[in-house]
């Protein structure tokens, strides 16, 4: 892949380099994070030792540029289950949708490497690992640096407005995660503004399929996200999909 390569971390000395950089992006860059990373400088939960890490490398500087955690239903079944039951009723999913899905998380590109090439290399690796896992949908969170339930509002106006809510599902919040719906914010001002990585997901085809929730520990408002392999866009399917057996 020339200046980048595309991998998962094999060793504990990748996977702490893969923590440190989650400290520097969500910690240190945008205020959020699990206050305990600050001790240690590493963004680190029990989900971790469960999770498969693909990371994009800078062959020339041998410097980490961006990484997604990422886990099957069955390495749920057998770990600490899906990450994202900690803030949805992910019961309210269809049960053939979860036996047949990979969640991702933990999503952070450095600073320095904020470029199409990274977040494409890091989208054709979880392609390949789809194809490889043999799993149609891809779920996870994306999130807010805010614990404003007016702004979680207002997002979710925004994104009903855009139409890209799931149209057969919403998975509730869990009990104190739920971020309140401020009454009278019907529709989104003008200017609201999706987060950049957030509005890369609805662009190749996944959908919203939740209220918002609050992440107090983390600092953050999420949404849960839904892609579908089989009904996302095609131009992107054949970019990422391209040349994988099986799809």
């Amino acid at each position: 892949m020339g200046r980048f390569a595309l991998g998962f971390a094999r060793t504990l000395a990748e996977l702490d380099e893969v923590l440190r950089l989650r400290y520097e992006v969500f910690n240190l860059e945008l205020g959020e994070g699990l206050a305990a990373s600050h001790e240690t400088g590493r963004d680190l939960d029990p989900y971790d030792a469960h999770c498969h890490h693909l990371l994009v490398r800078d062959v020339a500087t041998g410097r980490i540029a961006g990484t997604y955690r990422l886990q099957t239903s069955e390495m749920a079944a057998a770990g600490r289950g899906f990450y994202s039951t900690g803030e949805f009723e992910l019961d309210a999913l269809p049960i053939e949708v979860l036996e047949n899905a990979v969640e991702a998380g933990r999503a952070c590109v450095a600073r320095a490497y904020r470029n199409k090439a990274v977040l494409f290399l890091l989208w054709r690796g979880m392609a390949r690992y789809l194809a490889h896992t043999r799993k149609r949908y891809l779920f996870g969170c994306s999130s807010l640096t805010s614990q404003d339930p007016a702004e979680g509002t207002r997002m979710l106006r925004h994104l009903e407005q855009l139409g890209v809510m799931h149209p057969a599902l919403r998975v509730p919040a869990r009990p104190g995660w739920r971020c309140e719906i401020v009454p009278g914010i019907d529709r989104a001002p003008a200017g609201t503004r999706i987060p950049r990585l957030f509005r890369s997901y609805l662009r190749v085809g996944a959908r919203v399929c939740s209220e918002p929730a609050i992440d107090r520990q983390f600092g953050t408002i999420d949404f849960l996200m839904l892609f579908d392999v089989e009904t996302m866009d095609r131009a992107a399917y054949a970019a990422f999909f391209a040349d994988l057996a099986g799809r």
